[in-house]
């Protein structure tokens, strides 16, 4: 077969054996073989030959398409051979020495593909073939190896695979449906026999489908189409051919069965469509996204697909350049749609040219102004003369004829053609892109449908293992009494509510524990250990939040096994008030792109987003999806098939929902599970309607429309315009009341909305409808905003009592086989708002707590203020510093948690009760707060200690604090050294304790730069707490005796107050009136205010007013150390 081939390339023969008589067809093999040994495909070589002593020698010819019979392409075209071999054995190696492949298919002599044939008949299905190529197929076999595809084949099904890899040989469904409907007379599946294995269907493959080219690790990869991607792009190729330019498709593909790729193959067969006359079909092929980072995937595949270096234009992130390639005419060119409005102004637009548009996620992709600004940007005037029903002579007004030109700028051009590509259209992307008439009308052009998919296991079913839960509250006054007489708008001080337990931070934390726990304890040992997971927020702060919290769980309670990342547009702050940035928050200073390449670290599992990644995203190793926000529709589908997409060793996934109600989540997939159809007609003659409903307002005149219009059309005028528009809104809107302005604006929203999508669909011209849309679309954002006015003050007056974190869901959401079907879209009334009734406080939390009444009980109480106290106990932080036996710890914290109860006996008592009953619980709860304690004291006493990092941060922050009496006391600096030296120093036992307390204080508080800020809070205490025996010790040091007592109390031993008075420089700042003394005295009046008051500082205290107390109690140990430097010299110290 080979010989045949090469002797039909005549002069190639003639060469042949010109160079190497009667060893022909050898030299040719031995060349062969030599390109294979080097690595190269018998790809490359069916599509570009090899060269021998300079003569090109082909092994294949595509079928001509615009070539004669009689030419010689044509006739070496028809010399093609392909053999069928039956029972093929094909290795003398050991490993498959006697084995035989049911059948090869050979090209001009050269194995192209193989397959095992399996009969259901004979009690064989595709299962017994999948295993003999795994377990019974030599990989490494060189004529197996160079096979550019394997099939396996029974009666119902087929699959195939590019490349063979022993057991873990991964092999792709390639079947019409999920079961092949059956053919009468033949087996379902002898569309293999009719369809693809036909001469001339897999000359197309070789030349078009089959690519091969190198993944991000540098290692060779050969792609095959799956059936509906190869079925998609051949259906859509013969529809231009027989239609030529100028229609719309719709492909609706499952989200993971590889549309990008689909839209590769598209845009590379279109770009080599030609008429009759060898014109091209399409001058370019424009490749169109809304997202320039994430849409990198579709990019890479239609470089890597491309044969002809140069075919592909990238120009995501340039306009300028977007419009050279425009004017240049590119063939293939990437773009995001905003960047056409930016190109306007460099295109020249002066030669008729043809597009093709393919648009990624066409149900967002393409918004109304876009969508003009493509047409635009790729037509000319002869484009619009060519429309039957618009002729700009025949408007008297110039304006009138710019603003015709402007409308019919937004219809569908007969010289651009759009291939929408998208799992989840809406009902707009139908009538814009669906079958327009026929039985099929309202459908998509090709359907590989969600249900499919999975059958096929292509991709994850996400609903499999689904997990709700639901926050279970109670909420209670603070002063029932004092707030009774408050009354508040009952829907505005609902959702306050509401969006504030949302934010709570005890609530996040548990959230965000179960999260953790979750992932460290299941997710973790999925994948071979390499699974990751997504937790989807409902804010940027919310997942800066996160991001800390999950940091410092992952931390604490696992020595930071794994690392995070977080994913959000902008700067945002956090709970805490600290600027937080993607930059700033992730490990590199990654942002946007960086992160996706971060993710696919091994050491980075969980992906914090908000807004981003949650659509495009391709990452197969996301396992679970922890979801704390509200999901609806389409929206719900995007985000949650984030984890479809298959691995090996991925089996499942997991769905853990704080947020959904699963039945809402079941309902947004089931639209999109099987086909769908859009029914009912678009009626274009709306557009007049909402146009009506505007001019009832009598706001505007038509004489203020037309000046507006004229103005922005012809660039004429357009200064003036502001002060028209702010007329018309001061004088005519202002003067409504809140609820008729803002019903206003949605009106003319409404009218904007709706116009942009409606133009495109209509098929008359109308000025007076584009002039309309221009005043309105500008005079929208004129009007006034009427922010809702909440109640935030309702927060102050009620408490979180009750808190349980309940799972209300778990198991399979299960999608019925049923086709589903969209109404087009009607335009109904704005509804009547609804009086908000003023209730008291009282009355607002029964209907906030009313779902959960019942439900919730006294093991329910929040701890939260319990934990925060202990925490900061000092006596309690000395225990565990101390190094005390566990039981010691043990009876501390009890003795300190029934302490405090005990001192909120009334809020406590039921749970006390509760407490005393289960003893069993009450120490487990104990055993947490030690356990808890112990794992935080080791950790910051682990944490690395500098000394001389540490006087040197405290030389830089303090200094400013002791600028006003520099001049009375050395130098900060010496002030600082001689602190420490007093730490370092040896004194007596009972003082010497102090100083590795101080130290770990102030070591953790100015050098730990992730210390929390309980920790913080647990520090000032301590730091305050030790102030006392400092000044016992530094006394000491210098007199080399104890702090005297007092006179009038000589039994009692010294405390704060003697201590003070024992030192001059301390116990004149209580009567000075020094104004450089001034800061120092209220500084001791802090301290000794502190240390008097059991809980110190309020346990909601911010970070910033923690940052100042540290400052200040640190500023007072510096302070008597400076006044006392000459005295510990004098003392030889």
């Amino acid at each position: 077969m080979l010989e045949h081939f090469l002797q039909a390339q005549t002069m190639v023969w003639q060469r042949l054996k010109n160079h190497f008589p009667g060893r022909e067809t050898e030299t040719v093999v031995a060349e062969i073989n030599k390109f294979l040994n080097r690595g190269d495909s018998l790809l490359t070589l069916f599509n570009k030959g090899i060269t021998i002593k300079g003569t090109k020698i082909r092994f294949m010819m595509p079928k001509p398409v615009l070539e004669n019979e009689d030419s010689n392409n044509y006739q070496l075209y028809l010399s093609n051979r392909f053999s069928v071999v039956r029972q093929m054995r094909y290795s003398t190696a050991a490993d498959d020495c006697g084995n035989e492949l049911d059948m090869c298919i050979l090209l001009n002599g050269l194995p192209l593909m193989t397959f095992e044939l399996k009969n259901e008949g004979t009690g064989q299905n595709y299962g017994h073939g999948i295993y003999q190529y795994r377990y019974n197929r030599s990989p490494v076999n060189r004529m197996l190896r160079n096979c550019l595809v394997h099939f396996v084949m029974d009666n119902s099904f087929v699959f195939m695979t590019t490349k063979l890899n022993g057991e873990h040989t991964r092999f792709l469904p390639f079947n019409k449906e999920s079961t092949n409907p059956g053919v009468e007379g033949e087996y379902p599946t002898a569309y293999m026999w009719h369809e693809i294995l036909q001469a001339d269907s897999l000359l197309d493959i070789i030349e078009h489908f089959i690519k091969r080219y190198n993944d991000e690790d540098g290692k060779p990869v050969v792609i095959f189409p799956r059936f509906h991607q190869l079925r998609a792009v051949r259906k859509l190729c013969r529809m231009v051919a027989e239609e030529g330019p100028g229609h719309n498709y719709l492909i609706q593909h499952s989200a993971g069965s590889g549309k990008t790729k689909s839209m590769a193959w598209l845009a590379h067969q279109l770009a080599n469509m030609t008429n009759a006359d060898h014109t091209p079909i399409f001058d370019s092929i424009i490749m169109v996204t809304d997202r320039i980072v994430l849409n990198r995937n579709m990019a890479d595949d239609v470089v890597n697909f491309q044969t002809v270096a140069g075919t592909v234009k990238d120009i995501r992130r340039n306009s300028k350049n977007l419009a050279t390639a425009l004017n240049e005419g590119n063939r293939i060119i990437i773009s995001t749609v905003q960047k056409f409005a930016f190109a306007l102004k460099d295109l020249k637009r002066d030669t008729q040219r043809k597009y093709a548009i393919i648009v990624d996620e066409a149900h967002t992709a393409i918004g109304n102004e876009s969508a003009k600004d493509l047409v635009n940007a790729l037509s000319t005037d002869k484009d619009l003369q060519n429309l039957p029903d618009f002729n700009p002579d025949e408007y008297e007004d110039q304006t009138d004829a710019m603003l015709a030109y402007l409308q019919v700028m937004r219809r569908m051009m007969k010289h651009i053609s759009y291939f929408a590509f998208t799992a989840t259209p809406k009902d707009k992307t139908y009538a814009l892109f669906g079958i327009q008439d026929g039985p099929n009308k309202g459908k998509a052009h090709d359907l590989y449908s969600m249900k499919q998919a999975i059958d096929e296991k292509f991709i994850l079913d996400v609903l499999a293992n689904y997990k709700s839960y639901l926050t279970m509250f109670e909420l209670i006054e603070k002063n029932p009494t004092e707030d009774q007489k408050k009354l508040f708008e009952e829907k505005k001080a609902l959702k306050v509510i509401y969006g504030e337990l949302n934010k709570n931070a005890y609530i996040m934390l548990r959230k965000a524990h179960m999260m953790v726990e979750h992932f460290m304890h299941h997710t973790i040992n999925k994948i071979g250990h390499k699974a990751k997971a997504m937790v989807v927020c409902d804010s940027r702060r919310a997942a800066a939040d996160y991001k800390r919290l999950f940091d410092r769980l992952i931390a604490d309670n696992y020595d930071g096994k794994i690392k995070t990342l977080v994913a959000f547009s902008g700067e945002v702050e956090d709970s805490h008030g600290r600027k937080c940035t993607e930059a700033n928050m992730n490990d590199g200073n990654v942002f946007d792109d960086g992160i996706r390449e971060k993710f696919k670290e091994d050491d980075y599992k969980i992906l914090i987003v908000a807004e981003k990644f949650q659509t495009g995203f391709d990452q197969p190793l996301l396992h679970t999806m922890y979801v704390d926000r509200v999901l609806g529709g389409i929206q719900c589908i995007q985000t949650l098939s984030r984890l479809n997409r298959c691995y090996p060793g991925k089996e499942d996934t997991m769905v853990i929902d704080f947020r959904n109600d699963h039945a809402k989540v079941q309902k947004a997939f089931q639209d999109y599970y099987t086909e769908t159809t859009l029914e009912g007609e678009v009626d274009t003659q709306r557009i007049y309607t909402l146009k009506h409903d505007i001019e009832q307002w009598n706001i505007f005149n038509e004489t203020e429309v037309d000046a507006v219009a004229k103005a922005l059309v012809t660039s004429n005028g357009v200064s003036g315009v502001p002060t028209i528009l702010k007329r018309i809104v001061d004088e005519r809107v202002m003067p409504l009341d809140d609820n008729e302005k803002d019903r206003y604006r949605k009106t003319v929203s409404r009218y904007v909305r709706q116009y942009g999508f409606l133009a495109q669909l209509i098929d008359f011209t109308d000025p007076d409808l584009e002039r309309f849309y221009i005043f309105c679309k500008i005079f929208y954002k004129f009007l006034p905003y009427t922010k809702e006015t909440l109640p935030m003050e309702i927060l102050d007056l009620i408490d979180l009592d009750k808190l349980r974190i309940q799972m209300s869901y778990e198991g399979q959401l299960e999608l019925k086989d049923e086709e589903q079907t969209l109404r087009s879209s009607r335009i109904g009334e704005l509804g009547q708002k609804r009086p908000d009734n003023e209730l008291p406080v009282s009355e607002i939390l029964n209907m906030a707590n009313s779902p959960f009444a019942g439900l919730l009980n006294e093991n329910d109480k929040v701890l939260r203020q319990i934990w925060d106290e202990i925490l900061s106990d000092p006596e309690v932080v000395d225990a565990f510093h101390a190094g005390n036996s566990y039981d010691i710890l043990i009876n501390i914290v009890r003795e300190k948690f029934d302490e405090k109860i005990a001192l909120e006996i009334e809020r406590y008592y039921n749970f006390a009760e509760v407490l005393e009953k289960e003893q069993a619980f009450s120490l487990t709860l104990v055993r947490k707060f030690v356990d808890a304690l112990a794992e935080r004291t080791a950790r910051n006493s682990n944490f690395p200690y500098d000394e001389e990092q540490l006087k040197e941060i405290l030389c830089t922050v303090l200094k400013d604090e002791f600028e006003v009496i520099k001049n009375r006391l050395r130098n900060i600096k010496e002030i600082v050294d001689t602190f420490f030296f007093t730490l370092n120093e040896t004194s007596i036992p009972q003082l010497d304790g102090v100083d590795g307390l101080i130290k770990t204080a102030l070591n953790n508080v100015f050098v730990n730069t992730t210390i929390g800020l309980l920790e913080k809070r647990t520090y000032f205490n301590s730091l305050v707490a030790k102030y006392e025996a400092y000044l016992k010790k530094l006394y000491y040091l210098i007199n080399e005796d104890d702090v005297p007592r007092n006179p009038n109390t000589p039994d009692k031993t010294p405390g704060l107050s003697e201590c003070i008075f024992a030192f001059p420089c301390l116990k004149k700042l209580k009567y000075s009136d020094d104004e450089c003394e001034q800061k120092f005295k209220d500084y001791l009046d802090l301290l000794r205010q502190w240390r008097n008051d059991e809980a110190h500082l309020s346990p909601n205290a911010t970070e910033e007013e923690i940052d100042a107390a540290l400052k200040v109690v640190t500023s007072m140990y510096l302070y008597v150390v400076g006044n006392n430097i000459t005295d510990l010299e004098s003392a030889g110290k």
